[in-house]
């Protein structure tokens, strides 16, 4: 059986793959439209998901009708842009224009008979409502302009549900939550996935661990040979999760930092690798796994953690929330790099960033997945993406229901 799908919003796919991946499962085959304006993404899609059809243009632009000859959907998948709903922008002023794509949803959903919609944005879109004068939400209108996309949308006959998820109960190495909205024709009653794992494991799987994304076989650059020193803020991060995860053992490590050279070997662990930079912002253990070093015959350990580098606040309160394990999953990935990790090592501590290969894995994208454009393009891209796991496990439930 062939089905009829888009992705609308689709950037570099972690919708449209886990879509692929659900219909595979369930003996599907299916028909996707995918339209994304940045031809980057477009790119990266087309290189993983050939099969698809590919439209490089802004979503208003683009006439349904002509892109769905039959003026069918099975499933509508859409993920407008989310900057400027979300909180991270701080008291920065907010676009209606770009805060406008989700309408263009409701006027596909009229111009063409869609029976399921699947919507994902971040939790805030929910206070979506009018901005004042100065660019900033109205206080008095919070929440009314979602309330009118979701009354447009039960006018068409849709009836409407949402719930934010988070990724790591899908089997996504990342506790990334978002709002899904569904809207669906019919009378059967919306389904949502049941999680398939959970964070202590009982009765599930485990989360997956943000270790499970490194590559352990890079090495960075040590702290202290550095031509541009790191800020106090990062160092304190690091001396935070030294004392987190290290103990006692920690001391020589926060020793020679401070020092800000290497240590002679005493007979105690000597050094920490720095390792990962990326968009979260936290710290994480990677549990048993790590090595014990041992320095002259003694033995100590400091398990590796996670360092947030987001904003520039070196205080003792700024360091304790940007520290985590590497035995949860990786925090939530944003369009830039952000995210360190510290591994116990000789003598020496060292730092690199995390690279596109290991981000692309926090978001569940298939091993071997492609991606366009430079650097920062690929970053942007796996940021912006739906975890892959989460997206295939929302497909199938709704692909399930309606046979």
């Amino acid at each position: 059986m062939r089905i009829a799908a888009a992705d609308l919003f689709c950037g570099a796919g972690g919708t449209s793959s886990g879509l692929v991946a659900a219909c595979q499962a369930l003996g599907l085959d299916v028909d996707l439209v995918a339209v994304d304006h940045w031809q980057v993404a477009i790119e990266t899609h087309s290189a993983n998901l050939p099969g698809a059809r590919h439209i490089c243009a802004r979503i208003e632009a683009v006439n349904p009708r002509e892109v769905v000859p039959g003026g069918y959907l099975r499933l509508l998948c859409a993920s407008p842009e989310c900057t400027h709903h979300s909180v991270a922008r701080g008291g920065r002023p907010v676009s209606d224009q770009a805060r406008a794509g989700a309408w263009e949803i409701v006027r596909w959903a009229s111009e063409l008979f869609v029976e399921n919609i699947l919507v994902e944005n971040v939790p805030e879109f929910r206070a979506w409502g009018p901005v004042g004068r100065r660019g900033r939400p109205l206080k008095s209108g919070r929440g009314k302009t979602f309330a009118a996309w979701v009354a447009a949308l039960k006018n068409l006959g849709y009836a409407v549900e949402w719930r934010v998820l988070c990724a790591a109960d899908f089997g996504d190495p990342t506790t990334r939550r978002r709002l899904f909205v569904q809207a669906t024709r019919g009378r059967e009653a919306i389904a949502w996935p049941e999680p398939t794992h959970n964070e202590t494991g009982d009765g599930l799987a485990r989360w997956r661990a943000a270790r499970e994304v490194i590559d352990w076989g890079m090495r960075g650059q040590s702290i202290f040979d550095r031509k541009r020193p790191l800020a106090a803020a990062t160092l304190r991060r690091i001396e935070t999760g030294l004392r987190r995860f290290g103990g006692e053992s920690a001391g020589p490590w926060i020793e020679a930092l401070r020092a800000g050279k290497r240590q002679r070997c005493d007979g105690r662990a000597m050094g920490a690798m720095v390792i990962g930079q990326q968009s979260c912002a936290a710290a994480r253990d990677v549990g048993a796994q790590v090595p014990t070093v041992s320095c002259a015959g003694a033995i100590a350990l400091v398990e590796p953690f996670l360092v947030r580098f987001q904003g520039s606040h070196a205080g003792k309160a700024d360091a304790d929330r940007r520290v985590l394990p590497l035995g949860r999953p990786a925090p939530t990935l944003d369009t830039s790099n952000r995210l360190g990790l510290v591994e116990p090592m000789m003598a020496d501590i060292l730092f690199r960033m995390l690279q596109p290969a290991e981000l692309a894995q926090a978001q569940g994208f298939p091993q071997g997945y492609q991606f366009s454009g430079n650097k920062g393009d690929v970053v942007r891209q796996i940021g912006n993406a739906v975890p892959h796991n989460t997206a295939r496990a929302l497909c199938e439930a709704i692909l399930r229901r309606t046979g």
